[in-house]
């Protein structure tokens, strides 16, 4: 049997994600327009010579010993490998072969593919302005995973068993965050609330929403204390959150954690703007949102500073809170 060795760095970006990276992040609109899927990261696509037909049992890790190392079987001689992190490198072997390797480029956002959820992305992978990097694995953006049937009268997931089986055996999810409101039409919430993750055993669920309007802060004061309490504890990772199409209120939790965390501001509002490639409506332009402005108004020399002033001073977060957050969730 022969591995074939690939070329290094692989881009898990698509042509049309790789060129709106690589202009101004205010040119989103000429890229993607919020009304067709183009969210989908590329596979790396690992491939071999073998003389019979399998099956073949595939391992990829980032252990050169390949431990703790994802597990495929196929009867093919080829395997196409989603969600794989950003700059991280790779080792790969079929059967009992020494292994081959590989780098996947370093270049964020690192988007999802999860069966049955739109615009789901890696919330880590963004340096820093201090020299840092957001990690990758522990915190994760989604659109929702279920919604109420009113015909039957019970909630359904939106994702599927494949979905499922990616958030919970690859990403490892441990919370789900829900930022959607009670009994609102659009996420269709059962008159008596969620009271577990469709994600199943195993699986926390938490009910903070968010409600939408110039004033976030103060609409949803005790959702956003519980939010980053939770993320202060690392028994709580990974963590996914979601609304309906993880677009508005995912957006504004996602802007306060990553410029809490020191991410540059136009990287921020270029996290924001990704996910108009998911097929979720409309486009959304982040520059006239309500907390957007209130935070470039707000006193402070950096972004970071002005989002840990209201964070601490109008919402009340103690900032040792703060300060175990962006512990855990950068390196």
């Amino acid at each position: 049997m022969k591995l074939h060795k690939q070329k290094s760095p692989i881009d898990l970006h698509t042509d049309v994600q790789r060129a709106y990276l690589s202009d101004a992040f205010e040119n989103c609109k000429d890229y993607a327009d919020g009304l067709s899927a183009g969210d989908a990261p590329l596979p790396v696509t690992l491939s071999w010579d073998a003389d019979g037909p399998g099956p073949y049992t595939v391992r990829v890790s980032e252990n050169e010993d390949l431990s703790d190392a994802r597990i495929y079987t196929t009867v093919a001689h080829a395997l196409d490998v989603y969600n794989l992190k950003i700059g991280a490198r790779y080792y790969w072997t079929v059967g009992n072969e020494s292994p081959e390797t590989f780098v996947t480029l370093d270049a964020p956002p690192r988007n999802l593919s999860v069966g049955g959820v739109i615009n789901v992305r890696d919330l880590g992978g963004w340096k820093t302005t201090d020299g840092k990097r957001v990690k990758q694995g522990l915190l994760f953006r989604t659109s929702a995973l279920d919604c109420y049937s009113e015909d039957e009268k019970r909630m359904k997931p939106l994702v599927d068993a494949d979905g499922i089986k990616t958030l919970k055996d690859v990403l490892g999810i441990k919370t789900e965050i829900d930022l959607r409101r009670d009994h609102e039409s659009e996420s269709g919430y059962p008159p008596e609330g969620i009271t577990e993750s469709t994600l199943g055993e195993g699986v926390r669920y938490l009910h903070c929403p968010i409600l939408l309007g110039p004033e976030n802060y103060l609409n949803s004061v005790e959702s956003l204390r519980r939010i980053f309490s939770t993320l202060a504890d690392p028994q709580n990772y990974p963590v996914a959150y979601h609304c309906r199409v993880g677009a508005d209120r995912t957006g504004f939790v996602s802007y306060l954690i990553l410029a809490l965390l020191g991410v540059d501001r136009e990287d921020v509002l270029r996290d924001y703007l990704f996910t108009n490639f998911s097929e979720q409506g409309f486009y959304r332009p982040p520059i006239n949102r309500g907390y957007v402005v209130t935070i470039d108004e707000t006193p402070g020399d950096a972004l970071r500073d002005k989002v840990r002033r209201i964070l601490t001073e109008t919402i009340g977060i103690p900032g040792e809170t703060l300060d175990r957050v962006t512990e855990l969730l950068t390196e």
